[in-house]
């Protein structure tokens, strides 16, 4: 993956991190600035700011064009279409406006904060429940086909508290967090993740990363690490956690991989490119006709 060339330098955006340094402190190297306009450029790994306030990126034109999406809508990670959660699930092609309606009375939509889609953009995990009996679970729905399928999870074996979904790297799981109460309601912990196999529903493997991941991309491209957050309601708490062995160091952003060794993260009006270490080694900031809030995706495939 290519890391685009960014010219000039300035001090660092707050937040950024040295190797050795918890979060906050200011970097041993001022990264390198530069601004995102009307030209879509290409950040680390190819990714792009796909949307942008009133503007969408439009691929095959290069160009960003002007959008008008619901408040509400959850880009797919191509920027082909967009979802609304909810007892109703609508997925709207940007493209000629083609809907596909599911109706789904136990369909609770998405958690909030998460990216419900899986990273090529063909599908979406839900929640779902039933009240009698009682069950909590997950729905994949296919965007291409519209199909769904509903599996539920043992609650004696899985409990979760916030129980939310999101896709693996590669797609062919889901992980959810087991509910870590020992701080009562006071936190929303977790005590490590269960992954299921997206297509059957089954258990798959458990990872001892007290923490959840917020988007496919949070994963790095191995599985190794992942970029994940410890207490749900807490938003501003990070942590880069090691899927093998649990061991967790802080994190000062929301962020995505976008290659082996760089990070991508979104930051008031602009983007960041981070090393593993936190450390940044360049920024970005819109300018117009984009502004926030933004959405980044990887390359087109």
């Amino acid at each position: 993956m290519l890391v685009a060339v960014l010219a000039g330098c300035g001090s660092p955006p707050p937040g950024a991190m040295t190797p050795s340094a918890g979060p906050n402190p200011a970097p041993s190297v001022a990264p390198s600035r530069a601004t995102l306009g009307e030209t879509p450029q290409r950040l680390a790994g190819g990714w792009q700011v796909i949307a942008a306030g009133d503007r969408l990126l439009d691929r095959a034109r290069n160009a960003y064009v002007a959008a008008n999406l619901p408040k509400e809508a959850v880009l797919d990670p191509t920027g082909r279409r967009h979802a609304i959660g909810g007892g109703k699930l609508n997925v709207v092609m940007i493209a000629g406006g083609k809907t596909l309606t599911v109706e789904r009375s136990m369909m609770l939509g998405f958690s909030r904060g998460l990216d419900p889609w899986s990273p090529d953009g063909n599908r979406l995990v839900a929640t779902i429940n039933r009240k009698d009996p009682f069950a909590i679970g997950f729905a994949v729905l296919d965007v291409t086909t519209g199909k769904v399928a509903e599996h539920w999870i043992d609650r004696t074996k899985y409990e979760c508290s916030s129980c939310s979904f999101v896709f693996t790297r590669d797609g062919k799981e889901v992980a959810m967090p087991l509910a870590d109460r020992s701080q009562g309601e006071a936190a929303e912990l977790v005590r490590s993740l269960q992954l299921f196999d997206a297509r059957t529903g089954k258990p798959t493997r458990s990872l001892p990363v007290k923490a959840m991941p917020q988007s496919p991309f949070a994963w790095s491209p191995d599985g190794s690490r992942v970029v994940a957050r410890p207490d749900q309601i807490k938003e501003e708490d990070m942590q880069l956690i090691d899927t093998a062995t649990g061991e967790a160091k802080p994190f000062p952003y929301t962020a995505v991989w976008a290659t082996a060794d760089e990070l991508l993260a979104k930051f008031d009006d602009g983007v960041l490119t981070l090393r593993p270490d936190g450390t940044v080694i360049a920024d970005a900031s819109l300018a117009t006709p984009l502004r926030g809030p933004l959405v980044l995706g990887p390359p087109a495939a």
